[in-house]
């Protein structure tokens, strides 16, 4: 019997010693990039620059606008081929406007991506020596579990350092060839 209760307490301990708890905590890269004053402060920069694009391109529209409304009220007394160059001409703006419209929301996603990268860049360094300061063995972003207490959450830790840090978020302003 006494061996059988050793035996026992043998199987317990080494049982015991491989679950060890593992310590996990979670974050919310989106909020901590969201809610940065660097990057809240360079979006507003860029919608600034944007404005005056914006006024071009409302301008081009309005002429855009026009040239079709001068067509349709050509079409009785033009002939054909005359009508024809008119939409011709027309279309070819219209692709213009297109393209240099595509081309400025592409130039400024892709300005916002990068700034965005750049936090996210930071912010795993400081998700890195929070790991190994607290001895965490596992971060997940707050998108990749379904519920987890509030306790583990350490976005406001981690917001308070990246809003210490003086980071730089450039971008370039669109630049019609």
């Amino acid at each position: 019997m006494k061996l059988f209760y050793i035996t026992l307490i043998f199987f317990i301990n080494i049982i015991s010693s491989n679950l060890i708890a593992q310590i996990i905590v979670v974050v919310n890269v989106q909020t901590l990039i969201d809610q940065n004053s660097n990057y809240i402060d360079a979006t507003k920069d860029i919608e600034r620059s944007q404005k005056k694009y914006l006024k071009i391109f409302e301008e081009k529209e309005i002429e855009l606008k026009k040239m079709l409304e001068e067509i349709e009220k050509s079409k009785l007394i033009l002939n054909e081929n005359e009508i024809n160059t008119k939409i011709e001409n027309y279309n070819n703006q219209l692709s213009i406007f297109s393209n240099d419209v595509d081309e400025f929301n592409f130039h400024y996603q892709n300005q916002i991506i990068e700034m965005r990268e750049t936090l996210l860049k930071e912010i795993i360094i400081l998700l890195e020596n929070y790991a190994m300061t607290n001895n965490i063995d596992l971060i997940l972003d707050s998108t990749s579990y379904l519920i987890a207490s509030n306790s583990i959450d350490i976005t406001e830790d981690i917001k308070k350092q990246l809003n210490n840090l003086k980071i730089v978020l450039e971008y370039e302003n669109f630049e019609k060839n």
